[in-house]
Order: structure tokens, then sequence, then C-alpha cells
């Protein structure tokens, strides 16, 4: 199933509905009329099992035309979980962060008589490696879940920011609450896979000299979309093409077999002794030149960014310029 979030009209309350091929939405909120389970998203989540079961026999009920059905280009989609619980963004590839392990070390070594020497010298030093144990001690940050935007929402430029850049990511929901999970069972506790670009205030960053603060702190500075892609959907989550694209023109290709840790072992990992909650989201990290500092070309007002994954669809965000802020 793919899951969606949606409204016919402006300022009309989220509406969960099941996507279909041809682009048409089956709404479960007017099917189910008066049952909570099928209000929005989250209270799906909550609905837990029998929820998630009643939907996949609604999906295969379906036939095209029905009363519930609205077409195609009929609604706008939102950010299919609205303020979900907690999200974590976590490392589970490598180019990424030892791009910018690189990038510092060239930097500082450009203060050096002898920059390449100086850059050698780091390198031998293993200041460009992660660490050891990258993997086995899994690393995360949390990121603010009342700043998610959707797909086509326009991102407003932060005002405080000078270089913005968008990250594609990968990310899973849970469907499930539980702690000490094993990592043979963490699967059952996905409910699906969405697309997730994290944007990042790029100067900010360095001076904070962390990888996330107020960088990634403003209205929209996450995004999440399509839909939620459930896994019986997917051929191999291990397997998905992941691209993205600048004003139409490719950024990056690169596939989800890249991740050299899974979503499972994150969950086995985050429960431990920490109780996980359903409707959490757990973001794969940045795939290789998945962003704009790696390609050389950062965000500009007025630029679309749009990443895809096999599957699942494309998550596409206008950059627009800031407008005054409330000062009373």
């Amino acid at each position: 199933m793919k899951l969606v979030s949606y409204q016919t009209v402006p300022a009309q309350a989220p509406r969960l509905g099941l996507l279909q091929t041809d682009g048409t939405v089956l709404c479960l909120t007017s099917l189910h009329a008066g049952d909570a389970r099928f209000a929005s998203m989250a209270a799906f989540i909550a609905g837990g099992e029998e929820a998630f079961t009643q939907a996949r026999r609604d999906a295969e009920a379906h036939r095209p035309g029905g009363a519930h059905e609205v077409p195609a280009g009929g609604y706008t989609l939102l950010t299919p979980l609205a303020r979900p619980p907690l999200m974590r963004d976590w490392g589970t590839m490598t180019a990424h962060p030892k791009f910018f392990l690189e990038m510092r070390a060239r930097q500082r070594a450009q203060a050096s008589p002898d920059p390449a020497a100086a850059l050698e010298a780091a390198r031998l030093d293993g200041q460009l490696d992660l660490p050891p144990n990258w993997f086995t001690v899994p690393r995360f940050y949390t990121a603010n879940p009342l700043n998610l935007a959707g797909p086509g929402q326009a991102i407003e430029w932060p005002a405080f920011a000078q270089k913005l850049d968008y990250e594609l990511e990968l990310a899973v929901v849970l469907g499930r609450t539980g702690k000490d999970i094993a990592r043979e069972r963490a699967r059952d506790f996905i409910l699906g896979v969405t697309l997730f670009n994290d944007f990042t205030a790029r100067d900010v960053q360095a001076a904070e000299g962390q990888p996330a603060g107020k960088s990634k702190d403003f209205d929209g500075a996450y995004a999440l979309g399509p839909c939620i892609v459930t896994l019986d959907e997917l051929p191999d989550l291990y397997r998905l093409r992941v691209t993205s694209r600048l004003n139409g023109e490719m950024q990056t290709v690169d596939n989800t077999a890249s991740m050299e840790i899974g979503f499972e072992d994150l969950i086995a990992y985050a429960s431990r002794s920490c109780t996980l909650h359903a409707g959490e989201v757990f973001a794969s990290g940045t795939f290789a030149r998945g962003c704009g500092v790696e390609t050389g070309r950062l965000l500009r007002p007025g630029d679309r960014i749009e990443l895809e994954a096999e599957h699942i669809g494309v998550l596409e965000n206008t950059i627009v310029q800031p407008v005054a802020g409330d000062t009373a």
C-alpha cells in the first residue's frame, strides 16, 4: 500500500488515503466515516494491526470509479505523517561523512606552507578516517518533528543563513511500539518507507562545528513524502534506485545497496533500554553526492529540488525568499 495524507481544498483537515497506480486516491477517511482510526495517519498508526488489516482489505476490494475515490489532480499531498513523536537521522553510509572529513582537512591544510604535504600527513594520521566503531556504535541526531514540510510545499529560505543545502535520504516510519527489539524482529516494527530531505544551513553548521543545531532548526528544515510505502510493495528495500534533481537536472544517482547498516540494525540498537514509539521516523543519512556541497551546487531562491526513490515516488520542494517575520 501507498499511504498518503492529503486535502482536496485548502484549510481542510488532512485526510488519510491509499494512492493508486493511476494517481487516484482511495479515501479511507470517508470510507470509514466516524471511525477514528482512519481520521489521520497518526490515528491509523495508533490503530495498530487491526487498522492496517482493514486498509489492506479496502485496497484489495477497491474498484476504479468508486464513491470514495479522489481523481488524480483533485487533491494536494501533504507530509504523510504530521508531527511524528520523534525523528532520528543516522549515518548508514560512509561516503558523505568522509567527504566532510576530507573537506575540513583540506581547509586546515590551506593554512600550511605546503598544503599537499599537510593533507597527506593528515591522511596518514587517520584524520580522514571514520571511527572504527562507526557501524557498531551507530551515530544519530534527533530532528525537530514540528518543522516538517510535505511534497510540493515551498521551503522558505531561513533568514539567518547564507548557504542552504538539501540532502537525499530515505526513511522508515515505525508502525509499532517496542523496547529491546531483537534485530530478527525489527522489520515487523516498520510500517513503511518514504523519502526524507534534510535541509541544512551550511554556513551556520560550519560555525556550530556540529552536524545539527540551528543549522537544521527552521520551518521546513525537513521534508517527508510523498507517501509511506509498505514493505510488501518493495521488491527489496536494499536495492532501490535513488536520485536527486535540481531544476530538472540530474545531480546524483545511488542505490540503497550503499547502506552499510540496515534499518533493522538501527531499530535494534536504538531500542536498547529505550521504548520506541509507533510513528517515529528513522532516516538513513545522506547518499553519496546527495547534497549540494558535494556536487558543488548549493541551493538558491527559486530552485526546485526533487528527490526520487524507485517504487516510492518523488519528493519535490521549491525554495522561496523569506518573508518578514512576526515581530509582535
